[in-house]
C-alpha cells in the first residue's frame, strides 16, 4: 500500500514536471523562430556587403604581392578585392615586418586563429539552432499528448483536439526552424572556408615576401608602421558600410580635391603673369590690323557720304565734322582725292547690319572737281 502510494506520488510529480515544460518549450520555439528570421536577414546583408565584393583572383593577387617593392605592398593590398578584415590582417603583418621570423609566424597564426574563431562562432549558432529546434518540436508534440489520451478515455474530445493541435504546431515550427538554420549554416560554412583559404594563401605569400626582403636587405623600416590602423580608421569614417569600394572612393575624392586645388593655384598664377603681355600685344597690334585690313568695314559718319577713294587728305570746303578722325585706333571714313587724281573704279556697296551704307558717287574724271554732300542744316 505504501509502495503504490509512493509510486503514485512520483508519477504525479513527473506529470507535473512534464506539463510544466510545455510553456518554456513553446517560448523557446518562438525564440528560435525569431532567430531563424534574423539569420535570413543577416545572411542577405552579409552577401551584399561582403560576399558580393569578394572577387579577388588569387593567382594575380599573389603574383602582384611577390613582385611589389616594400613601399608598394600596402597599395597592392588595399586595391585588392579581399575582405576588409583580411586586408587589415595583411597590413598588420606588413606593419610588423621588422619582427624576427618566429615572432612574425606567431603573429600570423594569431590573426588566422582569430578569423577562424569568428567564423566558427557564427556558424555554431546556426548549427545549434538547427539541432535544438527539432528537439523542442518533439517535446511540444509529446507533452500535450498525455492529457489528450487521458481525455479520450473520459470521452472529452475537446481536450484531445486541443492537445493534438498544440502537438502539430510545435512539430512544424521546430522542423521549419531547423531547415532554415541548417541551410544558412551550410551556405556560410562554404563562404567562410573560401575566406580562410584565401587568407592562408595570402599570409603564406606575405611571409615569404618578407623573408625575401630580409635576405636582400631591402627592408628600410626600423620600427613598426601604422598602415593597418590608418586603414581601420578609414573604414570607421564611412558609416554603416564596410565595403572597400567606399574607402577607395573616399581616398580618390581627397586626391582629386587636392589636385584641383593645385591646378587652380597654378592657373591663377599663369593668368596673372600672362595678362600684361597679352594686353600690350593687343593694344599694339589692333590699330595696324584694323587700318591695314582690306575686309574690315569702316565706320562712316552718317552725315557725310564721301567718294569711295582710299585717301586720307581732307575734303575741300567741308565742315570739320566731315574731316577724318586723327585717332589712329579708330578707322575713319576715306576722303575724296583732289581733281588731279586718276580715274578710280567704283567701290562696291558695303552691306552690314552694324555699318552705315556707302553709296558710290560718280568717280571724278580728269579735270573735274570732287563732289561732297554737305552736312544737315548747311547750304551747299
Amino acid at each position: 500500500m505504501d509502495y503504490l502510494s509512493t509510486f503514485s506520488s512520483l508519477t504525479d510529480i513527473l506529470h507535473a514536471f512534464a506539463q510544466a515544460l510545455l510553456v518554456p518549450d513553446i517560448l523557446l520555439l518562438l525564440l528560435f523562430a525569431g532567430y531563424a528570421i534574423f539569420s535570413i536577414g543577416s545572411i542577405l546583408a552579409e552577401f551584399f556587403t561582403e560576399r558580393r565584393n569578394f572577387k579577388v583572383a588569387m593567382p594575380e593577387f599573389l603574383a602582384a604581392l611577390m613582385s611589389a617593392d616594400e613601399a608598394g605592398i600596402p597599395e597592392v593590398i588595399r586595391s585588392s578585392k579581399l575582405l576588409n578584415r583580411q586586408k587589415s590582417a595583411l597590413l598588420t603583418v606588413y606593419d610588423y615586418r621588422t619582427l624576427p621570423g618566429d615572432a612574425l609566424l606567431a603573429l600570423i597564426r594569431r590573426l588566422v586563429n582569430t578569423e577562424e574563431t569568428r567564423y566558427d562562432r557564427i556558424t555554431g549558432r546556426n548549427n545549434t539552432a538547427a539541432k535544438i529546434s527539432p528537439m523542442l518540436g518533439l517535446m511540444g508534440t509529446l507533452i500535450p499528448l498525455g492529457p489528450g489520451v487521458a481525455a479520450l478515455g473520459q470521452n472529452d474530445v475537446s481536450v484531445l483536439s486541443t492537445s493534438l493541435l498544440i502537438a502539430f504546431d510545435t512539430t512544424v515550427a521546430g522542423l521549419v526552424v531547423a531547415a532554415i538554420c541548417l541551410a544558412i549554416g551550410k551556405i556560410r560554412g562554404n563562404w567562410y572556408n573560401d575566406y580562410l583559404s584565401a587568407l592562408d594563401s595570402s599570409m603564406a605569400t606575405m611571409l615569404q615576401k618578407i623573408e625575401d626582403m630580409r635576405k636582400d636587405g631591402t627592408i628600410t623600416a626600423e620600427k613598426p608602421s601604422n598602415y593597418a590602423f590608418l586603414f581601420e580608421q578609414g573604414l570607421k569614417e564611412v558609416p554603416q558600410d564596410n565595403t572597400a569600394n567606399k574607402v577607395e572612393e573616399k581616398l580618390e575624392d581627397k586626391a582629386e580635391d587636392a589636385a584641383q586645388s593645385a591646378g587652380a593655384v597654378t592657373g591663377t598664377a599663369t593668368n596673372t603673369a600672362a595678362a600684361p603681355t597679352a594686353g600690350t600685344i593687343s593694344s599694339a597690334t589692333t590699330p595696324a590690323s584694323t587700318m591695314g585690313s582690306t575686309t574690315a568695314n569702316p565706320v562712316v559718319n552718317p552725315a557725310v557720304t564721301p567718294a569711295s577713294t582710299p585717301s586720307a587728305q581732307p575734303i575741300p570746303n567741308a565742315s570739320p565734322a566731315t574731316r577724318p578722325s586723327a585717332i589712329p585706333s579708330t578707322p575713319t571714313a576715306p576722303a575724296a582725292r583732289p581733281a588731279s587724281s586718276p580715274v578710280v573704279s567704283p567701290t562696291p556697296r558695303v552691306s552690314s547690319a552694324s555699318d552705315a551704307r556707302i553709296t558710290p558717287e560718280t568717280t571724278p574724271t580728269q579735270g573735274q572737281a570732287p563732289t561732297s554732300t554737305p552736312p544737315a542744316g548747311q547750304e551747299q
